[in-house]
């Protein structure tokens, strides 16, 4: 099995729930808060060839072609995410290629993306850090990489229902590794088994991504705004507290010498 083990048979479990999730549009969090960041992040993609590091069942890498990306190289280590977005009616294989890969391995050349995505991959159990090398490998010195994580600081089982001071982190287990088993409700659909997730304390996660040669040049938390709070008081119960972290990386300037 590619990748680290109790992640990715999570989600080959869970694969046809997130399809459908995805496909049927279902998660207000990624419709109406982290892709319209990420999007507003890409900026304008036209011509640049991107890696979607964790594509799933390939949605974002369909949008990136519609807004101009030359190509998009999706790679995932579930294979039944793999063959939903090969098989997908609006797959154009001459610009989106697939890869049942692990990001921590990637099978891209050196030196040839322009743009590195990460949107909500899990991070690595085994070697967390690995992937953040294989990312600052295949990007050109030029390029960029945008990571959209559940927040570090904030984020536990529930958390998105949780009261804020009712379900802090002991200190001591927020600098330790935290391994998050989480079975989730969307639309009222439950997730077949639980995911599993692996969270590192902020200094542990920047210190991964900055030891691979990348600088930190913005960081975001996307949440509601004053207008969907008050157009829509769901936001008011389900997001008590931060639960995304957005950050944009580019190689050091060390790096292009």
């Amino acid at each position: 099995m590619l990748g680290d083990e109790r992640v990715t048979s999570a989600y080959a479990r869970n694969a046809e729930f997130w399809i459908n999730v995805i496909r049927d549009r279902l998660d207000p969090y990624q419709t109406q808060l982290t892709d319209p960041a990420l999007f507003d992040a890409v900026g304008d993609c036209t011509g640049l060839e991107i890696l979607d590091a964790g594509c799933g069942e390939g949605y974002f890498a369909r949008q990136l072609l519609a807004r101009g990306a030359r190509h998009v190289h999706g790679v995932d280590t579930c294979e039944e995410f793999i063959t939903a977005a090969r098989s997908h009616p609006d797959h154009r294989p001459q610009s989106a290629s697939y890869h049942h890969a692990d990001v921590a391995n990637l099978p891209l050349p050196d030196a040839t993306i322009d743009l590195v995505i990460a949107n909500r991959l899990p991070n690595g159990i085994s070697d967390p850090g690995r992937r953040f090398q294989e990312f600052a490998r295949i990007l050109k010195p030029t390029g960029r990489m945008l990571l959209l994580s559940m927040h570090p600081c904030f984020y536990t089982a529930r958390a998105e229902r949780t009261p804020p001071g009712s379900n802090d982190l002991p200190i001591d287990t927020y600098f330790g590794v935290r391994t998050v088993e989480q079975q989730f409700n969307v639309a009222g659909h439950l997730s077949p088994v639980p995911s599993v997730q692996q969270f590192y304390s902020l200094e542990t996660y920047i210190a991964m991504i900055t030891s691979a040669g990348f600088a930190i040049t913005a960081l975001r938390e996307p949440h509601p705004t004053p207008e969907q709070r008050r157009g829509n008081p769901w936001w008011n119960t389900n997001f008590p507290r931060p639960l995304f972290l957005l950050l944009e990386c580019a190689p050091h300037p060390a790096r292009m010498h």
